[in-house]
């Protein structure tokens, strides 16, 4: 238990830790690893760290898989401004050493034009680029209420005749307070080496995560409504030197708000709100649920003309 609060404080220290502010990418590459899955997390402005409990915490937080009821396969597709797309699949299965996970998220575009540096009439052809992920994780309860979890994911990158690929790890931690309904959760996603497009060496996007979640006591229409917060650290890449320091990497801080509304465990209305980036704001979903299975529907608001972004997901439960 001792050591559970200890990294938990570590990272709620490395959370608060103060951001330079400048949103939004910057030159790290991978950026796909930093579009969400679950159209429930989207709905809910993807203030998820806390609330993700199956398949799904492949990507929010490994931890949350220790929450898991049953063995449950998670899907997703998003299609994402201009031509991108996202897809995700995801089987979680719970054993008497923890919950075991699995999954792919791939981001796929239309083929583009391929030029010379001096633009021509004609293009010389065509070119393609995709982003790959293969990932594996394990969560476990510890103490009654803290729940660990380690993830590991193999990432390939590919633009037109150049590929990057190598390892990443992920590690979390979530813990069910004393408090009704108050989970608390913290996450480090992307950590490892460094990729290489040729000589080009780059970063992966490392996110240091703290969430909250709360099942209030309030119960509109006989419903449970849920709270979630998110503060998210990012390094954006850009490079700062300091006499007395060196070279350091400035962060960005951005917070996620979500809500969601269930009722009687059918169906559920969700909305949330991004703040610290350029382009995404307001995101608003819906899902429902029949037997075992469950659809999920989330929109995403982007401004600056870049277009909205759809999702549409489902989910079944074993």
């Amino acid at each position: 238990m001792k050591f559970a609060r200890c990294a938990l404080l570590i990272l709620l220290i490395a959370a608060l830790a103060p951001p330079s502010f400048a949103f939004e990418a910057g030159t790290q590459g991978l950026l796909f690893l930093r579009l969400g899955v679950s159209e429930r997390a989207a709905g809910m402005g993807e203030a998820f760290t806390a609330l993700a409990d199956d398949a799904s915490a492949l990507y929010w937080n490994p931890a949350g898989l220790a929450a898991a009821q049953g063995t449950n396969l998670s899907l997703s597709h998003n299609e994402y401004m201009f031509s991108l797309r996202q897809e995700f699949a995801g089987v979680a299965h719970p054993t008497s050493m923890g919950t075991f996970a699995f999954g792919v998220t791939a981001l796929t575009m239309d083929e583009m034009e391929l030029r010379e540096e001096v633009p021509t009439s004609d293009p010389l052809g065509h070119f393609s680029a995709f982003d790959v992920a293969f990932h594996a994780a394990w969560g476990r309860e510890f103490f009654g209420s803290v729940q660990a979890g380690l993830g590991l994911k193999w990432v390939y990158s590919r633009i037109y005749e150049d590929n990057a690929r190598g390892l990443l790890f992920d590690f979390g931690l979530r813990h069910e307070t004393r408090i009704p309904g108050l989970t608390v959760a913290a996450a480090a996603l992307n950590l490892g080496q460094q990729f290489e497009y040729r000589s080009e060496a780059f970063d992966a996007p490392l996110t240091l995560k703290m969430g909250a979640a709360l099942r209030t006591p309030f119960r509109p229409a006989d419903g449970d409504l849920n709270l979630a917060y998110d503060l998210l650290l990012v390094g954006d890449g850009d490079v700062t030197s300091d006499d007395s320091l060196g070279e350091a990497r400035s962060i960005s801080a951005r917070h996620h708000i979500g809500a969601e509304w269930q009722v009687l465990g059918m169906a559920a209305l969700r909305a949330g709100y991004k703040l610290g980036y350029d382009s995404q704001n307001f995101t608003a979903g819906a899902g429902i649920r029949l037997g075992a299975y469950r659809f999920d529907y989330a929109f995403l608001n982007v401004d600056n003309d870049l277009g909205n972004s759809h999702r549409l997901g489902m989910g079944i439960d074993f």
